[in-house]
């Protein structure tokens, strides 16, 4: 009886620590997620509310969606190479974007260049047949046009006011996409990289994803306007230029350059 009186002291602290050592995580436990659900509430309330700057950049980027959609077009092609002494027919497509109520469309010239057939589908899924205006492979622009009535021709912009940080946005088919539109900032200006047979080379260089299929679409600013076209991509595989797929890179045609040479084509 006196052993157990002796240790009766001692019992008593060891349960109280261990008690201590039990309770006392669940209590911070507690505390930690009480703490975190009102954090969730506050975040969730701040964010519900109405001057939240990313739900007005979500409305801007929608509006310019709504906008520039209507005038970008989806260019499908066909043509016929002899293969083996036996000809072929190859498809291919690209983009391109309205550029009068006439139905010229601009696009690129290796988007139709040899093209036997040039067909034009438009974002409502409408499809016209389109003839070749003119091409010009030393710029890589080139005209198609359609027949005129129902078009929305895109609303241009100055590319000369274009500086360095700018928010752009990309609009075309990529990987056959299509009606697709990705978003970037302008990385540099006058770049002269790009496909050896370009001989006038002057891109507007962005960030915005560009691969194949977004050539021929129209590069826009914030106010959805046109300010360059889509040309080719920074493939990444020794700082090679063509048509490979988007590695942070994209370069587009300026529209001072695009709005001279199209004028002389049509």
């Amino acid at each position: 009886m006196r052993g157990i009186q002796s240790y009766g002291p001692g019992m008593v602290v060891l349960l109280a620590a261990g008690a201590a050592l039990f309770v006392g995580p669940l209590a911070v436990k507690e505390f930690v997620h009480a703490q975190t659900s009102v954090e969730i509430v506050q975040a969730s309330t701040r964010l519900q509310n109405t001057n939240n700057i990313l739900e007005q950049i979500n409305a801007v980027q929608r509006d310019i969606a709504k906008l520039v959609e209507p005038s970008v077009v989806h260019v499908s092609t066909e043509s016929t190479m002899q293969r083996r002494s036996l000809p072929r027919t190859y498809v291919s497509s690209g983009s391109g974007w309205i550029f009068d109520d006439s139905g010229h469309i601009v696009t690129n010239a290796h988007v139709v260049d040899g093209a036997d057939r040039i067909q034009v589908q438009f974002h409502d899924g409408s499809m016209r047949d389109a003839e070749l205006v003119g091409l010009d492979l030393r710029t890589d622009i080139a005209v198609v046009k359609v027949a005129a009535g129902g078009l929305f021709p895109a609303k241009r912009g100055d590319s000369d006011d274009v500086q360095q940080g700018d928010m752009v946005y990309a609009f075309g088919s990529p990987f056959d996409f299509r009606f697709s539109m990705s978003s970037g900032i302008v990385s540099g200006l006058g770049r002269t990289a790009g496909p050896a047979e370009i001989d006038y080379q002057n891109f507007i260089q962005v960030d915005a994803a560009i691969n194949p299929g977004n050539s021929g679409g129209p590069l826009t600013d914030i106010y959805g306007r046109v300010i360059g076209m889509n040309t080719a991509i920074a493939t990444g595989r020794g700082n090679t230029v063509g048509q490979g797929q988007f590695a942070g890179i994209g370069l587009a045609i300026p529209m001072s350059m695009i709005e001279n040479y199209v004028d002389q084509l049509i």
